[in-house]
């Protein structure tokens, strides 16, 4: 577990970050308050430990300004100010403990425990994993039942991967999460990862538990791979197509051997090879995508046709057919897991009604499924990708199942709408509490049919958009089936010259481009969106057959962020795509504070010159009347200069003109004043 601590006193935060690494938490340091609230902005963290008295931003307006952005995150106060009304000052900012100094070692651990534990109240505290098990508050893992004995950063590790079951890690993204700012090599990771494999291998884990993923990093193996149902349906669709292409083959290969060719078959030719190398591959015939880029090759050569060479084209064009008229025994598709969509999943034991439900659901064309227990709506979010779940109301009586399923629902991208055919007034107040389940009248079925259509378009309206610009329709496909079961909202677009049509609407968070597209390729559509300031900074990832270290130089010169190669590999795209998006945040985070720091310094030196105007008007007006006053007040004295030029303006025998000028000044100034300048 991550923990951030804001303490000013070296000693201390030294004490403090010994204490809590040797009980395997990882620990984050920050010496002034505005320090820690950047931090708690940047990371998620389990818990903050801030001192009250800190430079720059007290630890009480850190955390009410933490609480003001909506995180819940539990906060522990640490100062020597112990007095009653202290302790009320800082548990009405938002602190859910407070601990006065000096402090007991015990105390503080045991305090930090009690915290995790109520922010985990409503929750699961168990994180598994098939037979692996993590259990965060007694900081113990187990495999099979058996005690696994962890280093604190292999428990760290553990407990990353397990919050993060689906995802591929880096050895830079592991340091970002389980370091501080001394962070260590790479190959420290790895020996990390070496020792932790080497451990849960003794407690009867396979070798690979923890899998790598070449060229990208590591990951939990998956287990029990639901199918490629998305994929496979893809393949489906687009095999008769392939087929197309590899007869155009066929007769260039039989030209060739006529000697029959022609420069613009050629041309053809390898362009229909390059096509096929990424969109077979990825579908996962790697040996099929092998022949092609061969003939992409020798198609591109420059060199006249001699019989070998002809002999060479025809085999491996041969080759290619015939791999691909071999019987499917299953692709393997670069081992990713892919999901079918259920858009309704009811849970209910014995209510009558629910055929009502149902026929209201296939009206609309959504894909119900209907399970008897909340146990099995669990199990189902682990196979299917869930749009919205329906409680009926002899099920909401299981509060502690309930729970469950909330937790596990919060876990999924984007957030599945959870609705509870029931009145409000019948949850039990923890199931209010986490806040993710939405009520609807039993009997009012239209309602519910709307509330779930408006949750669902809500949840998907708040999804990462990426836009996807190949003129490959195959590739377009395959991004769709691999990014959309990730929680990704997925636009594609197959003509690069209607892009400026599309952006503006589509908003993308990300752009993938294929490198090679005819009319306008996608190293002119980058250099032209890098030209346009509100496109500027939209993330880019390329798409390529094509691996050149000058092509590669070239990508990254024009603005690209990135460089995926076809065939495109499930992992690889979901990582690179998921660890930009992370890059980008943290740059965005950093750029939105530095503007508004500008802005702030901005308007505290235009309110300062008010203050010296409004100044000058009033000892102007006070010198005319009583010369020995004095120059005028800096801007620390003004309050001493209001109140002589209100006494004067009050008690004095000015013009009538003047008294009202020097009335207005004065309750200028005091406004500026009361803003805290």
């Amino acid at each position: 577990m991550r923990i951030l601590v804001v303490e000013d006193d070296p000693a201390i935060a030294f004490l403090i970050e010994t204490i809590l690494e040797a009980h395997k938490y990882t620990i984050d340091l920050a010496s002034d308050g505005q320090v820690g609230l950047d931090l708690s902005d940047a990371y998620e963290y389990d818990a903050i430990l801030l001192d009250v008295t800190l430079p720059k931003k007290d630890g009480v307006s850190v955390c009410r300004e933490i609480r003001a952005r909506g995180s819940s995150v539990p906060i522990l106060l640490l100062t020597a100010l112990d007095s009653p009304a202290d302790r009320t000052r800082g548990l009405d900012a938002g602190a859910d403990d407070y601990l006065g100094k000096p402090f007991d070692r015990n105390e503080l651990l045991a305090r930090i425990r009690a915290l995790l534990r109520r922010a985990r109240a409503s929750t699961v505290p168990i994180l598994s994993w098939g037979s692996l098990q993590l259990d965060p508050v007694s900081t113990t893992v187990t495999f099979d039942e058996r005690l696994v004995p962890l280093t604190p950063k292999e428990y760290a590790l553990v407990e990353l991967f397990l919050r993060n079951s689906k995802r591929v890690f880096s050895c830079n993204a592991i340091l970002d999460r389980l370091w501080s700012e001394d962070s260590p090599s790479e190959d420290t990771i790895r020996t990390h990862i070496k020792g932790l494999r080497h451990k849960l291998k003794a407690a009867g884990a396979a070798a690979d538990f923890i899998e790598t993923v070449y060229g990208i990093g590591y990951r939990l193996k998956p287990i029990d791979a639901p199918g490629t149902a998305l994929l496979t349906e893809a393949w489906e669709k687009f095999k008769g197509q392939v087929s197309e292409q590899v007869a155009i083959l066929e007769q260039l290969a039989q030209k060739v051997l006529d000697r029959e060719v022609r420069p613009d078959w050629q041309e053809l030719g390898k362009n229909i090879a390059h096509s096929l190398t990424g969109s077979l591959g990825t579908f996962g015939f790697s040996l099929s995508s092998e022949l092609a880029r061969q003939i992409e090759k020798l198609l591109g050569e420059p060199q006249e046709w001699s019989a070998d060479r002809g002999r060479l084209l025809y085999s491996i064009v041969t080759a290619l057919r015939e791999e691909l008229n071999k019987p499917a025994a299953g692709t393997d598709l670069q081992g990713f897991e892919s999901e079918l969509t259920i858009d309704m999943l009811l849970v209910s034991a014995a209510d009558c009604s629910i055929e009502q439900i149902q026929s209201l659901a296939q009206a609309r064309d959504w894909s119900v499924q209907t399970v008897p227990t909340i146990a099995a709506a669990r199990s189902q979010l682990q196979q299917y990708r869930i749009r919205s779940i329906v409680l009926t109301a002899e099920t909401i009586d299981r509060t502690e199942e309930v729970l469950r399923l909330l937790v596990e629902v919060n876990k999924q991208v984007p957030l599945i709408p959870v609705i509870a055919l029931a009145s409000a007034a019948s949850l039990d107040p923890a199931i209010e509490q986490l806040g993710t389940l939405r009520t609807v009248d039993p009997h009012d079925r239209v309602d519910l049919m709307e509330s779930i259509e408006r949750s669902m378009a809500e949840a998907e309206s708040s999804q990462t958009h990426i836009l996807a610009v190949d003129d490959d329709l195959k590739i377009l496909a395959i991004l769709r089936a691999l990014l959309v079961p990730w929680g990704y909202r997925v636009t594609t677009l197959a003509d690069s010259q209607k892009l400026w049509e599309v952006l503006p609407t589509a908003k993308p968070d990300l752009l993938i481009l294929d490198v090679e597209m005819p009319l306008v390729s996608g190293l002119d559509v980058c250099r032209s969106i890098r030209e346009r300031s509100e496109w500027s900074n939209l993330p880019i990832i390329f798409l390529t057959a094509h691996t050149e270290p000058t092509l590669i130089q070239q990508v990254f010169a024009i603005g690209a962020n990135d460089f995926v190669t076809k065939p495109v590999i499930g992992p690889e795209i979901i990582a690179r795509i998921t660890n930009l998006l992370e890059r980008q945040q943290v740059q965005q985070l950093k750029s939105d504070r530095w503007q508004q720091q500008v802005a702030a310094d901005r308007l505290q030196r235009a309110t300062r010159d008010k203050i010296q105007a409004a100044l000058m008007t009033i000892e102007d007006a006070l010198q005319s009347e009583h010369p020995l006053l004095g120059e005028t007040h800096a801007v620390g004295e003004q309050s001493e200069t209001c109140r002589q030029a209100e006494t004067s303006a009050r008690f004095h025998p000015l013009h009538t003109d003047r008294h009202h000028q020097i009335l207005e000044q004065v309750d200028i100034l005091r406004q500026l004043l009361l803003a805290g300048l």
